[in-house]
């Protein structure tokens, strides 16, 4: 289903401006964490902070997606914008991957369980040096404990650097046209004998 919204009323925000703005600040691995934890009068450790530091300025980076995140993307970005957004290395997540584990990968995924598996499969062998995890829409909680606990049980949340919820979980086509990406809607919407 495509849906055309109104023009925006002040110069080149949009719903595409938004989701783009929310791409590239994924893409950044800026300091947020730190920023949120002190507001809400927690804290990062010294040793936290140092790695989000690293990461941060660090201006390599992979990003492993799955095919519904890369609908998302593909509109939002090129290969050469994602190249300045320090990303060297875009790659499928359920596609074989060599390990590189001097460089963080900023996933960007559906909250599926066959994904967190994946995820969780990735920091057990340490295949990256930090893993930064964004979710395309939000993460249920007890899916989230789910995968908590196997990450632990493999061995693996050393190498978790961060987990967010985005809510981009829509294809921007233009600034006023997006896709919800559901499948055969179309049909469904129009059928002649489909009820409320």
């Amino acid at each position: 289903t495509m849906v055309a919204i109104s023009p925006p009323t002040q110069g080149p925000s949009g719903l595409k401006a938004a989701q783009l703005s929310a791409v590239t600040n994924m893409l950044a691995l800026s300091n947020v964490d730190a920023d949120d934890n002190n507001k809400s009068g927690g804290g990062s450790t010294y040793g936290q902070q140092q790695q989000q530091q690293r990461d941060a300025n660090n201006p390599w980076k992979l990003l492993i997606y799955d095919t519904h995140t890369r609908s998302i993307i593909s509109p939002l970005l090129s290969v050469s914008q994602l190249r300045s957004n320090g990303v060297t290395l875009h790659l499928l997540l359920n596609s074989d991957r060599e390990p590189i584990p001097d460089v963080p990968a900023v996933y960007f995924v559906q909250p599926t369980q066959e994904n967190l598996s994946i995820i969780a499969r990735d920091c057990s062998r340490n295949l990256y040096e930090r893993a930064h995890l964004h979710f395309s829409t939000r993460i249920e909680r007890p899916v989230m404990e789910e995968f908590a606990r196997l990450v632990v049980n493999t061995g693996g949340l050393s190498s978790v650097a961060s987990v967010h919820d985005q809510f981009v979980d829509f294809v921007c086509l233009e600034n006023n046209l997006f896709s919800l990406n559901v499948p055969q809607s179309y049909c469904v919407y129009n059928n002649p004998g489909a009820t409320e």
